[in-house]
């Protein structure tokens, strides 16, 4: 039964960490960001901290809510607080281990970090059993309400380019960063779903991002299902693109940068560009509040969130099958059958080996 809007919200996290550049840390402290989110809400509460470092969250608690109860075992803490919101903020491999097992005590929402997991198997598992126990899972793609991408997204949306032809992408890697890109070059076709895949990885300068294997460099070219193409770029010198993503329309093209000014458009017969400034960067911390607002929001309205993990499924898919398209060394036509990474198959395999950077 739907519980009335605004209703209040126990909350619970599972993954403290340490807020970004302070001793010890070693992400973004993500959890901590959460939890402004749900501040922000004025209808939620922390009731609980779970993590395998006491100090982590005894600081966390402190911070934030020092009534708030503090566990090192994440299924004590939901059997014993039965919250109604729950944050995953844990490294990748970890997540549909314990979103799976979380989905288990029915809470309202799991707002998941990014990438989903590292295999796919794994991502369809975490998504069918929040549907089977009717939790709603998010999957913590922010950028969506980034200022510059929602105002590309509006600009696209009104005519200014004409009907979409092609989406580029760049940037640092495939499964961490890239998440990001590809999901948001479904966010600007609509979320419609792809159709193949051909893609190819190279394991020099590979890296480990949250102890997730990355190629070093790559490229994934793929094909939306009202013809839409897409080629990301990802690892070495992917900053010659030249911007982080490219919108190509029938007349005109909106570019979304590295760096500022972030968003710019050439209109048909423009000869030079122009700047859209909206006052904010592409990484700035209101997206995710604005996007846990919005998963509230579609909670209380029984609304899908642009966040949804049906809508994260897809960019998640085109990693996987990228990878599945450099061991077959061929096109894979979707939708992508369950199974484990073929990357991480062929290194365990022997069959590629990877360098990593220092």
């Amino acid at each position: 039964m739907r519980t009335p809007a605004s209703s209040p919200l126990k909350v619970a996290i599972i993954g403290a960490g340490k807020p970004r550049a302070t001793a010890g840390a070693t992400g973004f402290g993500m959890a901590h960001r959460h939890l402004a989110g749900y501040a922000a809400s004025g209808r939620c509460t922390l009731a609980g901290v779970a993590d395998l470092s006491r100090e982590n969250a005894d600081a966390f608690v402190a911070a934030h809510n020092p009534a708030a109860a503090v566990f090192s075992d994440f299924r004590r803490m939901m059997r014993t607080i039965r919250p109604d919101v729950v944050s995953v903020c844990l490294w990748p491999h970890l997540h549909a281990q314990v979103v799976c097992a979380v989905a288990r005590f029915k809470p309202r929402v799991i707002i998941c970090e990014k990438p989903m997991d590292i295999h796919w198997d794994a991502c369809l598992r975490m998504h069918q059993a929040c549907q089977r126990n009717g939790v709603l899972l998010a999957i913590n793609h922010q950028r969506r309400f980034n200022l510059p991408l929602a105002k590309a997204k509006e600009l696209l949306d009104g005519g200014a380019i004409g009907r979409l032809l092609r989406l580029d992408g760049a940037w640092h890697n495939l499964s961490d960063a890239g998440t990001h890109v590809l999901d948001m070059m479904f966010f600007f076709n609509g979320d419609l779903p792809a159709e193949w895949v051909l893609g190819q990885i190279d394991m020099r300068d590979a890296t480990k991002v949250f102890g997730a294997i990355n190629a070093g460099h790559g490229l994934s070219e793929f094909r939306f299902q009202n013809g839409v193409r897409a080629v990301y770029h990802f690892g070495h010198q992917h900053a010659e693109l030249g911007c982080l993503l490219r919108l190509t329309g029938e007349s005109g093209v909106i570019e979304i940068l590295f760096d500022a000014p972030w968003l710019r458009i050439r209109r048909h017969g423009q000869v030079g560009w122009e700047v859209i400034d909206t006052g904010e960067n592409i990484h700035d911390d209101k997206a995710i509040y604005r996007g846990i607002a919005d998963v509230l929001a579609c909670l209380d309205a029984g609304t899908v969130p642009q966040l949804a993990s049906e809508r994260a499924l897809r960019a998640t898919e085109i990693i996987f099958a990228t990878h599945e398209s450099a061991r077959r060394r061929g096109r894979v036509d979707l939708p992508l059958r369950s199974g484990k990474c073929a990357m991480l198959s062929m290194l365990a395999s022997g069959e590629i080996k990877a360098k990593f950077t220092d």
